[in-house]
């Protein structure tokens, strides 16, 4: 069955890889829903709808999957903070099977559906989950996170998401766009049993490049 979009001015854009291309249906005014959408909790914390703007750590991610090939058949992926799906569809189109989670069901809904318009949705799968409050009872080869370690609240959960459901031998993938504060997670990972490879390449969207970091994160070796 297809997932409907509905309520919201949509825009098309296509995401060209180095051999392949994914069609994401996205929010066509994204600064006006930023404001419209965003809303406070008991206790006076802000919640932005970030996700219903499509950023560019999310297409270095996808490049990089993409890069990894054949590596992903077959495996199960746990992506937390999907958005709009990029970097899950891509690991669709390895071969992998995407379980897609955001906090946001609106965002899943996106995610549903650019799924089904690139042709995986029969590898994926969707779960609204906070990663404050995670909800499966397995571990997972590999975990991927674009753009999700911008406030420091969301440090101490997301490391103790991967010290959870990251498998002995599993590999985490973060993208970044270096932003300054973003050393202190990885200080944090380290201080919590992890190590970390960098890398970095040029993501061009709207016509401004900039840098974006991918993050390999694995156990320590015992």
């Amino acid at each position: 069955m297809k997932t409907e979009l509905r309520d919201y001015p949509l825009t098309s854009t296509l995401i060209k890889l180095e051999t392949s291309r994914v069609q994401l249906t996205l929010i066509e005014e994204p600064d006006w829903f930023l404001e419209r959408l965003s809303r406070e909790d008991d206790q006076g914390t802000l919640y932005l709808p970030y996700w219903t703007y499509l950023w560019e750590s999310s297409i270095g991610l996808a490049r990089h999957i993409e890069k990894m090939g054949t590596r992903l058949k077959d495996a199960h992926i746990l992506e937390i903070g999907c958005g709009f799906g990029l970097t899950g569809i891509v690991a669709c189109q390895m071969g992998a099977s995407v379980i897609f989670t955001d906090a946001e069901q609106e965002a899943l809904r996106f995610a549903h559906h650019n799924a089904e318009q690139n042709g995986v949705s029969q590898r994926a799968d969707f779960v609204q989950m906070d990663w404050n409050t995670p909800c499966f009872n397995r571990k997972f080869p590999y975990i991927l996170a674009a753009d999700v370690i911008y406030e420091e609240p969301h440090w101490t959960p997301i490391t103790t998401l991967l010290q959870e459901y990251l498998a002995p031998n599993g590999v985490a993938l973060f993208s970044e766009p270096n932003r300054s504060n973003a050393t202190g997670f990885f200080k944090l990972l380290t201080d919590t049993g992890f190590i970390y490879r960098k890398t970095t390449c040029p993501v061009t969207l709207d016509g401004q490049t900039s840098e974006v970091s991918i993050y390999t994160v694995r156990r320590m070796s015992a």
